[in-house]
């Protein structure tokens, strides 16, 4: 019984419209004109914030770059013990 409720109220709700606008439709045309400074103003904040956030972006990964450059380029440091030293020490611990 609910389900027929539900069908039976959205067409009565769809012939109402379809009444509404044709009764009002000059109305309907200045509330859409009316409309269209909003939807632009909101569609260039987004624009607006997408672009900022993408620029933002590029800028920190061109620092991660540069950062991760010097990491690779950077020398081992050197002990003062040659390398035969070092196995000789290794040698005579075992």
């Amino acid at each position: 019984m609910g389900m027929i409720m539900a069908v039976l109220g959205g067409f009565l709700a769809i012939i109402l419209g379809i009444i509404g606008l044709i009764f009002w439709f000059k109305y309907f045309l200045y509330l859409l004109a009316g409309s269209i400074p909003i939807i632009l103003l909101t569609g260039g904040l987004i624009a607006l914030f997408i672009g900022i956030t993408e620029i933002k972006d590029t800028i920190k990964s061109k620092e991660e770059e540069e950062a991760s450059r010097f990491d690779t380029f950077r020398p081992e440091p050197r002990s003062a013990e040659s390398p035969n030293q070092k196995k000789e020490d290794q040698n005579k611990d075992d």
